[in-house]
């Protein structure tokens, strides 16, 4: 029942069904000598007790300049650093706080410098008791001053390169708060939800809701920040430095008005999951009706233009496609954008999403200018997993169009994915077979759907212990390595991922079906997913199939020299005018008879 505090939010084009995501790392906040302040005000310091499990918290808090309190929570154990209270309420000796993020509040009386009483989470009720801190070293105003400002870098992720910007102010009674945005990822602004001192010319900006932490030391003329950037298990080396505005790259298919079609912005529910969805409905002009697709993005949270890398590959088909005469509706997922998290936020799989899917097709069946019969569905990576799966469990979808959607098991799929990105790298063979046999051996822990997860945790644990690569790396390496492999294949949605065979459903899918992949796609090779995808596709009887692959174009369809990840920023072009061409005349074939 101790939930991780901070929601994954996960930020696409990294972690398109890639087991390389990145996940948090404990960092201890260093704290003084001094004497602790009276009241609530200061650190504290304690354990929340569920029976057979006690997870460490840390409580932080502190009243602004009108006065109200404020506060965050950490959970080392959990990497969560620095997580905002939403609301804290404090009469002098009682104290109410509460985490919509977590799902979590605490109620507690304080006593000779004791918080004792009980952290509520998803219906439980778990006793609580922690004890007051010494101070920690406030913050010289010399450098608080020195560090306002924007902040550019780079960090290096295997062989992916991403550019971090951060951007720290001045918040409430001149504290330092910021964001930090993943350009190459998502345009969002992930909030800082704490800044510490780390003393000398140090500090430590937590991103909880990412589960993420830089410690970084100002250098002596103020222009760049050096240290680490941790998430999980994992720390990489981060150099960030001051700049007037952020590096913008070259995106020459991104959509420009004036537009010769009209736009509307949208707000629907998924009732069953309790999730608001947010989202761009292009029409074009005219009363109609008018065929339409939904977009459905690849893994991770991302937004209605399926951002990455700065590319904004769902706007230029939408684009494309209303311009044709089709309607595109495109959405923020779950927790992005205007979207909700709902009530699920850290269990969600490809199967929930797909209520989101179908939300939307109930959606677009009640606007008037939408022919209710003409509604299909343009799933991209994992989206090309969702399309059939509502497909299969609906008679209205019209068509489906899979791009670079999977064909074979998920397992399958990712030691596939594996070894094409490490041949394309340079790997051996040999290194490629070792690497490949590492993860089937996990994978098939994971395959066992008769695991209960505590069970799949212990068989997990043992089976990396017993690696010979795990055994001979540093105690240090050990526990890191354990605690990222263990998060990354207990994730609820890794797990229906891994054991989720595609061809199962599509041997059930009847209506009109267009799968298209690109022959230098690494995350998702082409032959064998296309083949997959026709022949279960020919064993459902299907009438109307077509599969074709591009010559040169990579995951994100865009033509490429390797196909590696490291390429997609650096290509000016988002989405290959031929395919948008074969996209478009498809559709318009079944759609727009002439």
């Amino acid at each position: 029942m101790l939930d991780n505090l901070a929601q994954r939010t996960e930020t696409s084009g990294m972690q398109k069904l890639s087991l390389q995501f990145l996940v948090p790392l404990f960092l201890l906040i260093p704290v003084s000598a001094q004497d602790a302040e009276p009241g609530l005000a200061g650190v504290w310091k304690g354990e929340i007790a569920a029976p057979g499990r006690s997870l460490e918290i840390v409580l932080h808090f502190h009243a602004d300049e009108q006065g109200a309190w404020r506060g965050s929570v950490d959970t080392p154990a959990q990497f969560s650093f620095g997580l905002l209270w939403d609301e804290v309420d404090w009469d002098g000796k009682t104290l109410k706080v509460r985490s919509d993020l977590a799902g979590a509040s605490i109620e507690a009386t304080l006593s000779d410098s004791k918080l004792e009483g009980v952290w509520k989470q998803r219906g439980a009720e778990i006793p609580m008791h922690c004890e007051r801190q010494p101070t920690p070293p406030a913050m010289p105003d010399t450098l608080a001053r020195q560090l306002l400002g924007t902040w550019e870098g780079v960090l290096a992720v295997g062989a992916v390169e991403l550019r971090l910007v951060v951007g720290l102010k001045a918040g409430p009674g001149g504290a330092l708060t910021g964001y930090m945005v993943s350009p190459d990822q998502s345009p969002a602004e992930i909030p800082m939800g704490r800044v510490d001192y780390g003393g000398e010319r140090l500090v430590l900006l937590h991103l909880a809701t990412i589960s993420t932490t830089f410690k970084v030391a100002l250098d002596d003329d103020a222009s760049s920040l050096v240290g680490s950037f941790t998430q999980g298990g994992q720390s990489f080396d981060i150099a960030l430095e001051r700049v007037s505005q952020p590096t913008q790259r070259k995106r020459p298919q991104e959509p420009q008005p004036p537009f010769p079609y009209l736009s509307e912005e949208v707000v629907y529910k998924n009732a069953a999951a309790g999730v608001t969805l947010a989202g761009t409905l292009t029409l074009p002009e005219g009363a109609g009706p008018f065929p339409a697709a939904i977009l459905i993005t690849g893994s991770g949270g991302q937004d209605r233009n399926e951002e990455v890398f700065g590319h904004k590959p769902f706007w230029v088909i939408a684009d494309h496609l209303t311009r044709g005469g089709i309607a595109v509706l495109r959405v923020d997922d779950r927790g992005m954008g205007g979207s909700s998290l709902g009530n699920n936020p850290g269990g969600a799989t490809s199967f929930d999403f797909a209520g989101d899917v179908g939300a939307g097709m109930d959606f677009l069946q009640q606007h008037k200018r939408i022919a209710p019969d003409k509604i299909g569905l343009i799933g991209h990576s994992e989206g090309g997993v969702i399309a059939p799966i509502v497909a299969r469990d609906r008679d209205d979808v019209a068509f489906i169009v899979l791009l670079a959607g999977t064909g074979v098991r998920g397992d399958e799929l990712l030691v596939m994915q594996n070894a094409a990105i490490m041949r394309a790298s340079g790997s051996d063979e040999e290194a490629i077979s070792a690497a490949c046999a590492t993860q089937r051996r996990l994978f098939s822990i994971v395959l066992d759907s008769g695991l209960s997860p505590e069970g799949l945790k212990e068989r997990l644990t043992v089976a990396i212990q017993s690696a010979e690569e795990f055994k001979q790396a540093s105690a240090e390496e050990q526990a890191q390595g354990l605690k990222t492999a263990l998060a990354q294949l207990t994730n609820a949605w890794m797990v229906a991922f891994i054991r989720h065979d595609p061809a199962v459903v599509l041997r059930k899918v009847r209506c009109s079906v267009l799968a298209l992949n690109g022959e230098l796609d690494l995350q998702v090779p082409f032959k064998a997913n296309l083949d997959s995808i026709a022949a279960a596709l020919q064993v459902a009887e299907n009438p109307d199939v077509t599969t074709r692959a591009f010559p040169g174009l990579n995951h994100l369809f865009q033509h490429c020299e390797t196909g590696l990840i490291t390429e997609y920023g650096e290509i000016e072009e988002t989405f290959a005018i031929e395919v948008l061409d074969a996209l478009l005349v498809w559709i318009r074939t079944r759609t727009l008879p002439e």
